[in-house]
């Protein structure tokens, strides 16, 4: 039997982390998901950009410090330029290819974050040293491929069409030659197993405990109509969706509120749509809540929680909601109905259509069996998820298969 505490393992995430100029950061869940990892091998070295502070995004990725003393991270260059031609792109990507093939070469295993064309920079050079890889996939690559395109202009493109088969070819070649993959829900376990590879749904990536649940039979008790919704402010989680559906509730409940937690590149956008519709007095943007208490706070003092994405793996708000009885009305994008079944344990709709939205969220106000039924759902669905709770899956499953 190998024993991992003697294997190096490079790590490439979906996203970037945060350096406040002393330590690297990222947020709560994925760092201990990763100190974690360290504890279980004999390194980890991540590859990734980090944001200084002040830059767009920063807050979102820098809740909590790395604190492993066997992890370290390799900071990648940014491409110079914010809004970089398509040439420009593939330049950046040729540089970061030729970094990697410096210094991956040492690794045991390469553990990719997919969709991530960083990711796919690093398993081309592990195919090129012999290097084998594994991979956690948080969202589908295809589905994804809209919102990781940056040029906006080409959207409608030939160009655009070319991109988003090479998305889906770098999938299936990615996956299929992974020793195993881990997925954010079944829907993309289910896939990857299509693929031809072991694939097993991810270990959930939250730091919540069976401590912190919150039971209650309702909301909606004292006279409220409080919707909480708690995501980065980008293209893939909708706001703009989600803004127009509430004009539609609070012309129904005027006293209606929407607090949207978290902060991005659309804030100005949705303020000023907020604006245009008169509901800056009915949606209250409070940025990020760092504060773990004080974010568990807003999820139990809440009536209703509503994500409205276009694409996701399976996000952890919707187990935080849970944890805290909030019902949920959510999208059905990824793998979320795979475990949030319709009039169950969850109001499922489909993305871009905000009157369906609009319809839902009146729904879960006004029919109080329904409600109470799917807060009890709630209730039995999170007992599930934190039985699948295991420290050691990544570990356990290279022991496995490798």
């Amino acid at each position: 039997m190998i024993d991992t505490k003697e294997m190096d393992i490079s790590v490439f995430p979906d996203g970037p982390v945060g350096f406040d100029g002393s330590h690297y950061l990222y947020s709560k869940g994925e760092r201990l998901y990763l100190d974690n990892l360290a504890n279980h091998f004999k390194s980890v070295t991540i590859f990734t950009f980090a944001l200084r502070t002040g830059t767009i995004m920063y807050e979102g990725v820098s809740h909590s410090a790395f604190t492993a003393e066997n992890l370290t991270v390799h900071e990648l260059p940014f491409s110079k330029k914010l809004n970089p031609s398509v040439f420009e792109k593939l330049l950046h990507f040729i540089k970061l290819f030729f970094i990697m093939l410096r210094h991956v070469k040492k690794f045991d295993i390469n553990y990719l974050f997919l969709p991530s064309y960083i990711s796919a920079i690093a398993w081309l050079v592990g195919k090129l040293k012999g290097i084998p890889h594994i991979v956690y996939v948080a969202d589908d690559w295809v589905a994804a491929s809209e919102s990781m395109f940056k040029w906006e202009q080409h959207k409608q493109s030939l160009f655009y069409r070319i991109y988003t088969k090479v998305s889906a070819i770098l999938e299936r070649r990615i996956g299929s030659s992974a020793r195993f993959a881990v997925t954010a829900g079944g829907v993309l376990r289910q896939k990857f197993e299509d693929f031809g590879i072991h694939a097993y749904e991810t270990t959930p990536r939250m730091t919540l405990t069976k401590e912190d649940q919150f039971f209650r039979e309702d909301t909606f008790t004292d006279g409220s109509f409080t919707c909480l919704h708690v995501a980065s402010l980008i293209h893939d989680k909708a706001q703009h969706d989600l803004i127009v559906a509430f004009k539609d509730v609070v012309d129904q409940y005027p006293y209606a509120k929407l607090i949207m937690i978290g902060e991005g590149p659309e804030h100005t956008k949705l303020v000023k749509l907020s604006r245009e519709l008169n509901l800056s007095e009915s949606i209250l943007f409070k940025g990020y809540v760092i504060d773990e208490a004080a974010l568990y706070k807003l999820y139990r003092a809440s009536d209703m929680f509503v994500l409205s994405s276009i694409t996701e793996g399976f996000p952890r708000v919707l187990y935080e909601a849970m944890a805290a009885s909030l019902p949920i009305v959510t999208t059905n994008v990824g793998s979320i109905p795979h475990l949030m079944k319709d009039t169950v344990n969850a109001l499922v709709v489909k993305p871009r259509i905000p009157k369906d939205l609009a319809v839902a969220m009146i729904k879960m106000a006004s029919q109080n069996d329904l409600r109470k039924g799917i807060i009890k759902q709630e209730q039995e669905t999170m007992k599930g998820v934190f039985e699948r709770m295991n420290k050691s899956q990544i570990s356990d499953l290279v022991v496995k298969h490798f």
